[in-house]
């Protein structure tokens, strides 16, 4: 559980899974120019090849003091703006989580951990938006 608000007829309860879905149809709208990672650089799991999705591990969602942090890891296709898919993402996801959930996220960070080509090359790229409360 992530989040839980109690209320006169009832109480609303927000898993990680729900944030996990919102983010991981977000990256999809770049139809493979973006894939989800890991802090280690891996873009693709043995499970993930399989249609199994495990892509709630790759991404780090806590609820803290401040609200909903939410940091996502990223490759992206070689020739791909990075600029442009940072500046999106983080917005997208901002908008959508909030939309669905009504939880304004407190940050989203996008750390680009490499860009595809015929190998991953590494890279080490973060891109941070705080909420301005």
């Amino acid at each position: 559980m992530l989040y839980k608000k109690d209320l006169e007829e009832g109480s609303i309860t927000i898993g990680k899974a729900v944030i996990a879905k919102i983010v991981t149809e977000t990256v999809a709208q770049f139809r493979g120019k973006v894939r989800i990672s890991n802090y280690k650089n891996k873009a693709m799991s043995f499970a993930a090849k399989l249609g199994v999705t495990d892509e709630m591990n790759n991404m780090e969602i806590s609820m803290g003091a401040k609200g909903l942090d939410i940091k996502l890891y990223i490759v992206v296709k070689f020739g791909t703006s990075i600029g442009m898919v940072t500046n999106k993402l983080i917005g997208d996801i901002h908008d959508k989580v909030y939309q669905y959930t009504s939880i304004e996220p407190n940050s989203v960070a996008v750390v680009i951990t490499g860009t595809m080509s015929k190998n991953i090359a590494r890279r080490n790229i973060e891109v941070r938006r705080d909420s301005e409360r």
